[in-house]
């Protein structure tokens, strides 16, 4: 398939993804509201609320802690400082984004930004997934709805599952990028490994 992008960019198009197409102001008060909702349901707790979320994705996939600078403190893991402090800076990028939901060009350049920096981390696709999957887990434990007890309605849940898809595929291209004007820094993203001090902090 040939590159629309850099023909487009000759006449000074832009290119726009299907999300921001599809994307709503309906959709930006839903992510909005029930990221507060989450947020007061563990007392605006910025830490508290990353922990639980890093809880869940450790929980549920053991093997993506290897990604992250507190990997070897397995025993006291949950009150570990850097733990901490990495589960605020989560929530502090998810809190940023959110809030700037009315500029998805913005959020997109942001979310690209992540992804460059992510790459020399090792992340891969899959540990996008899970951190999904954790993130949605805990919206639904603290979003409350009288008629369905604990959990997102099915538009909440619509939603979050658009935007985070496209925090992966933005983050996908910003490491893209990064390979493509520098070939080298492929392997750092194919094999997994961690290259320098940091981890998977938001996207």
């Amino acid at each position: 398939m040939v590159a629309l992008a850099p023909f487009l960019a000759i006449f000074g198009i832009k290119r726009v993804s299907k999300f921001r197409r599809r994307w709503t102001e309906r959709k930006r008060l839903v992510i909005q509201s029930s990221w507060a909702a989450l947020l007061s349901a563990h007392g605006n707790d910025r830490m508290a609320t990353g922990s639980k979320i890093f809880r869940k994705l450790f929980t549920g996939d053991t093997a993506v802690l290897r990604l992250f600078p507190f990997r070897h403190q397995a025993r006291t893991l949950f009150v570990s400082a850097p733990f901490k402090l990495h589960a605020k800076l989560f929530v502090d990028t998810m809190t940023e984004l959110i809030a700037n939901l009315h500029d998805l060009e913005k959020v997109e350049r942001d979310v690209r930004e992540l992804g460059k920096r992510h790459l020399t981390y090792g992340v891969q696709p899959a540990h996008f997934d899970a951190m999904g999957e954790a993130l949605i887990a805990v919206l639904d434990e603290s979003c409350h709805h009288p008629s369905d007890e604990v959990t997102l309605d099915k538009e909440e849940r619509d939603a979050w599952l658009g935007f985070w898809g496209f925090i992966a595929k933005e983050t996908q291209r910003g490491r893209k990028g990064i390979i493509a004007s520098n070939p080298g820094s492929r392997r750092a993203s194919e094999d997994g490994k961690p290259r320098a001090k940091g981890g998977m902090s938001a996207a």
